[in-house]
């Protein structure tokens, strides 16, 4: 019989995953893109930043980076001056607004882009879709209410709030079925 698995919150039954399951499994994910950005021979900040580039069709506003990695401005513009030095995007201000920048790939960032992320992207895309549509959408929801209520804990842990239980009698506990089409929660 298998032995059983303890976490934090006790003894768990034989063969049911536990935390420390979920954080082998989120450090191999991210062994995997620290591995493509270092193949790139770019920091992960600086990986990141492209992949939005390119999927925003080469050109993207400065903030809306920091915003969507959850990343400060000072890693975002750290990282950036590096790819300006580098060649691979320029930075200029928004005409419509000042106080914004937009990034865009220049040529040699195209070219770049076109032999280095673009194909690792195509490969994420081809791993994604080997799932069952069900099996993607299934993904995406559970993950997100993961994060969800990892987010609440560490709330409670300061703040004396909710805690992530009460997602079970909640509007994030309607399950899997919840939209796939949103950003995918990104594992970092």
């Amino acid at each position: 019989m298998p032995e059983e698995q303890s976490g934090s919150a006790g003894v768990q039954a034989p063969g049911v995953p536990t935390v420390r399951d979920m954080d082998i499994v989120y450090q191999e994910v991210e062994r995997l893109y620290y591995e493509i950005s270092k193949g790139c021979g770019l920091s992960e900040t600086a990986y990141w930043i492209l992949v939005d580039i390119v999927v925003a069709g080469g050109s993207c506003p400065q903030g809306s980076i920091a915003t969507c990695h959850s990343l400060s401005r000072q890693t975002v513009s750290s990282a950036m001056r590096s790819l300006v030095t580098r060649g691979l995007v320029t930075l200029e201000r928004d005409e419509n607004n000042r106080r914004s920048k937009i990034v865009t790939l220049t040529s040699e960032g195209r070219a770049f882009c076109e032999r280095e992320v673009s194909p690792a992207l195509q490969a994420e895309q081809r791993a994604f879709d080997s799932l069952s549509p069900r099996d993607r959408a299934d993904l995406v929801a559970l993950v997100r209410r993961y994060v969800v209520a990892i987010d609440l804990e560490m709330q409670a842990l300061h703040t004396d709030g909710p805690a992530a239980s009460e997602l079970s009698n909640g509007p994030a506990a309607s399950g899997p079925a919840e939209s796939a089409g949103e950003a995918r929660p990104h594992v970092r």
